[in-house]
């Protein structure tokens, strides 16, 4: 029979009202709030830093090369060097490619770019994605792709001449190009700021041969094997050739928005935990309020391992009720995080991530099953914990000590 009886009455206790019990029930509200509000930040904080780390191995490092093998002096055949370079294991995609930093100019108006030179049937497939999606076919001899952010801070239009101004060294005069623009194409990425592109053959041009390349950028199935794979292939080449990897480039980003994740992670954490701590407070006002029931219920027969059972009952249905609902919000919020971000920017007439500052300029999210569990899990853990040590205090209560002044 008193087996039901911790369920019922911590059933009772949790849906109790009355004036006597408003400052417990709004004590038991805060805390079911705060469990609410932790679990959810909690769930979309890890959603977004997921997001980010998913955009960093997939987008980002899709335009990115994982290897580069530059050698700018290199004579030889880069077409039988491209075909070594193929056969090594793990390697996905070998791109010869051009490369010149210099000033766009237009209109009075400057910028700093970095224009790459691409062959048709060899352009990364990145790179080639984002073409693709911006409806941009590679460029001719003359021709000239630029970013969507370099377009727009020119006041550029399509099919208008463009001037690029290319460095010399020694005392020669800095090298004038007129190209002429065909495309604009977004990344959403920080190479948006100052990326433009052309054929292989036309930056040849420029540097001062049609038929030589800047160097290889190759792209490898373990992208956290990079370095290793870039050392395997310099192995093989000619001397001369020097090796960057993605880590040279974008390591310290990568190792940024983990420690973001884990950092935000833990403070967002520790609102579960001051809410866990709230648990203690409003089931300590109950134990303190309830003392003459737990008496009455212990002279009654309900030992102290039902009475511990009892107030472990309103902790878990707290937690339960709290995890739910902070549950819902988390994953609704991973859904519309997106979308609220793009109508807050509309009405400010601001743009909170902008690639000039950050590595995209959109809010990703990668909402992962696993990290919701974990997230519940902890909830739970933490408010059993905190429900425990009222529990224990409430079956140390004395019957004879907590009735002693009843008539």
């Amino acid at each position: 029979m008193f087996r039901s009886v911790p369920i019922f009455i911590g059933l009772r206790y949790f849906s109790s009202g009355g004036r006597a019990n408003r400052l417990i029930s709004f004590i038991s509200m805060l805390a079911l709030i705060g469990l609410s509000l932790g679990v959810g930040m909690l769930i979309l904080v890890l959603s977004v830093m997921n997001g980010f780390d998913k955009e960093m191995r997939e987008h980002i490092l899709s335009v990115v090369p994982h290897v580069q093998l530059v050698n700018p002096m290199s004579k030889e055949d880069w077409r039988s060097q491209r075909q070594l370079i193929a056969t090594v294991p793990q390697v996905s995609e070998v791109s010869p490619f051009n490369q010149l930093e210099g000033m766009v100019f237009s209109r009075n108006n400057t910028r700093p770019i970095q224009v790459l030179g691409f062959s048709p049937d060899a352009i990364p497939k990145g790179l080639s994605e984002v073409l693709k999606r911006a409806n941009v076919g590679m460029p001719k001899k003359g021709e000239l792709l630029l970013a969507k952010p370099i377009a727009e801070a020119l006041n550029l239009s399509l099919g208008k001449p463009i001037t690029l101004i290319l460095p010399s060294e020694g005392k020669q005069r800095a090298q004038i190009a007129p190209l002429r623009l065909t495309g604009v194409f977004s990344t959403r990425t920080e190479l948006d700021q100052v990326l433009g592109i052309v054929s292989l053959s036309q930056a040849g041009l420029l540097l001062g041969d049609k038929d030589s390349i800047y160097g290889f950028r190759v792209q490898v199935d373990d992208l956290f094997n990079a370095k290793f794979i870039g050392q395997r292939i310099l192995s093989q080449l000619p001397k001369g050739f020097q090796l960057r990897d993605w880590t040279q480039t974008h390591g310290n980003l990568y190792h940024a928005i983990q420690l973001s994740r884990n950092m935000v992670g833990l403070l967002v954490f520790l609102i579960i935990g001051v809410a866990a701590f709230n648990v203690i407070s409003m089931l300590m006002m109950m134990v303190i309020n309830k003392r003459k029931d737990i008496a009455i219920l212990q002279t009654m027969g309900l030992s102290k391992q039902h009475i511990v059972q009892l107030f472990l009952v309103q902790g878990v249905l707290i937690a339960c009720l709290g995890i739910f609902l902070g549950v819902v919000l988390g994953v609704m919020g991973c859904y519309w995080v997106a979308d609220f971000v793009q109508i807050v920017e509309g009405i400010l007439g601001a743009q909170f991530l902008n690639t000039s500052v950050y590595p995209i300029d959109y809010v990703p999210v990668d909402l992962r099953w696993r990290d919701v569990f974990f997230v519940a899990l902890s909830a739970i853990g933490l408010t059993l914990l905190a429900a425990l040590y009222p529990a224990i205090k409430a079956s140390r209560t004395v019957p004879a000590e907590a009735l002693k002044y009843e008539n």
